[in-house]
């Protein structure tokens, strides 16, 4: 039985050959990574998905399917090795290795492109360069990409089973880039329909999802000219109409400043609630920084929770707090790993330093138990707010 030390002088010799991945898996260090991802990484992929594609299909596709094992023991190996068994690396670096190869080989029309095999494995491979601290997390959605405008995803077609989950989770993954650089997004979403029908809440997070990748088009395509979000903002408010009432918060309790409590503590049923009102705040911060001020004059036209505030300065604060005050109130992986984009794009409006650095503290807490490279988004936003210095 094949084994890994924890020496960390790990050889690729010693692993299981992963053409057989159900072999591999009497590897018990292999079968542990695997019931790593299963019982806890999907579900950051899962978020959106009423049917838990990645965390049912994905695993039984990936006894038979060499290519989505490797996808999956890499990410969880960096995982491992980021939170808590630096020796995992070999692991991971052999495991994303040969997964890389099994994706050069591909070509148009594969089985596994078709059927979102590909995609779903690609979606790990960009979470495993973003926790091995790729300076570019961004390699493989160019790939991506590629895979998920081939099947008619762009085109309003957006569909169902793995490669829909596929696309749900590369948008997601695009927005967190963008909203980190400040830069559109890799897809062109103008023609692809907004989706109007909600069979389940987590419909509402692909809805929200892309009516705000549309607003990050638009007002981050620096070579527009002026920014066009008239018709944006309409979306979202009529969006904003449609969710239902328990989608809101069941429980809030406001922020106290010279106490401990910082952030407002917001409590919701679900994950994917939180997420739906981060991607809302979002939507709504990047529209009050871009939108031309006729178009914003008014904020009694937007949905704006409640929040108190005297300026349009302190409004982008408030949305920030908020955002910060959902995230950790819920200290979820899934809803802290969608999360970073907002705060990185929303949290360099916060103003107080308190509340900066109870950040800092929150976001490096982060690390540990996620393995998120958090330290350069800390170092941003310290830069942000004059503290690169300090």
């Amino acid at each position: 039985m094949h084994t890994v030390p924890n020496s960390g002088e790990v050889q690729h010799q010693e692993l299981p050959d992963p053409n057989s991945p159900r072999t591999s898996l009497q590897d018990q260090n292999i079968a542990r990574l695997f019931h790593s991802y299963t019982s806890d990484i999907s579900k950051w992929y899962d978020l959106s998905d009423s049917a838990c594609s990645f965390g049912l299909a994905v695993p039984i596709i990936a006894l038979d399917e060499p290519l989505l094992f490797c996808s999956i023991i890499a990410l969880s190996a960096m995982h491992t090795c980021q939170t808590s068994a630096p020796s995992f690396r070999k692991v991971a670096e052999f495991y994303h290795h040969r997964c890389v190869q099994f994706l050069i080989r591909l070509t148009d029309g594969d089985e596994l492109i078709t059927r979102g095999v590909a995609l779903a494995a690609t979606c790990l491979l960009r979470s495993y360069e973003i926790l091995d601290g790729d300076v570019d997390p961004n390699m493989h959605l160019r790939g991506a990409y590629s895979m998920a405008s081939l099947h008619g995803v762009l085109s309003g077609n957006l569909q169902a089973g793995l490669l829909g989950a596929g696309f749900w989770n590369y948008l997601r993954e695009d927005i967190t880039f963008s909203l980190f650089e400040e830069c559109p997004l890799k897809m062109n979403l103008e023609s692809t329909l907004l989706v109007s029908h909600h069979d389940s809440d987590q419909d509402y997070l692909n809805s929200i999802t892309l009516d705000l990748g549309k607003i990050i088009n638009r007002a981050f395509d620096h070579d527009s000219g002026e920014i066009q979000l008239d018709s944006a903002i309409e979306s979202l408010k009529a969006w904003r109409n449609t969710c239902p009432d328990h989608m809101k918060p069941f429980s809030r309790v406001q922020s106290e400043t010279n106490t401990s409590h910082l952030f407002p503590a917001v409590w919701f049923l679900q994950p994917y609630h939180a997420a739906i009102l981060h991607y809302y705040l979002v939507a709504l911060t990047i529209i009050f920084v871009h939108a031309s001020p006729s178009l914003i004059s008014d904020f009694t036209n937007f949905d704006i929770l409640g929040l108190e505030f005297e300026s349009k300065e302190q409004l982008l604060e408030a949305f920030a707090l908020e955002i910060c005050g959902i995230a950790f109130t819920a200290k979820i992986p899934s809803v802290l790993v969608n999360a970073f984009g907002p705060i990185a794009y929303c949290a360099r409006f916060i103003q107080s330093e308190a509340s900066q650095q109870e950040l800092i503290r929150q976001l490096l807490a982060c690390k540990s138990s996620i393995g998120w490279p958090v330290e350069r988004l800390v170092s941003d936003l310290k830069t942000s707010w004059g503290l690169d210095q300090a």
